[in-house]
């Protein structure tokens, strides 16, 4: 996220519940991805240095499995087709409401358990 209020919210949200890592732009975001491998990834699209989309194919590369939330102010059906085609497995339309950022994220996880 390159926007600070729109973390500020985001953490507001998740904060207590999840370690948050904060990148900047794309590139950032393939970075901290390789030197931490989070549980989950809140992408933004539009951000500067690499979109949203380059900087989720090039995670995609390292890992198919991690999942990948799309975060973006578009909010038009098209949009949410174009984000899940291009590899992500979710997506929030801003401004973002708690309760369905949180349920969205409970649901990913949710399919990712895996039983022992």
């Amino acid at each position: 996220e390159d926007n600070r209020s729109n973390f500020k919210l985001i953490e507001s949200i998740l904060g207590k519940d999840y370690h948050l890592l904060h990148a900047w732009n794309g590139k950032e975001a393939i970075e901290l991805y390789r030197e931490y491998e989070p549980q989950l990834i809140l992408m933004d699209i539009n951000m500067p240095v690499m979109d949203g989309y380059e900087a989720t194919r090039e995670i995609r590369k390292l890992s198919l499995d991690v999942p990948i939330i799309a975060v973006t102010a578009f909010a038009y059906a098209s949009d949410e087709q174009r984000a899940m085609e291009n590899g992500f497995d979710g997506y929030m339309a801003k401004p973002i409401s708690a309760p369905q950022l949180r349920q969205q994220i409970a649901a990913i996880l949710q399919k990712r358990i895996i039983l022992l």
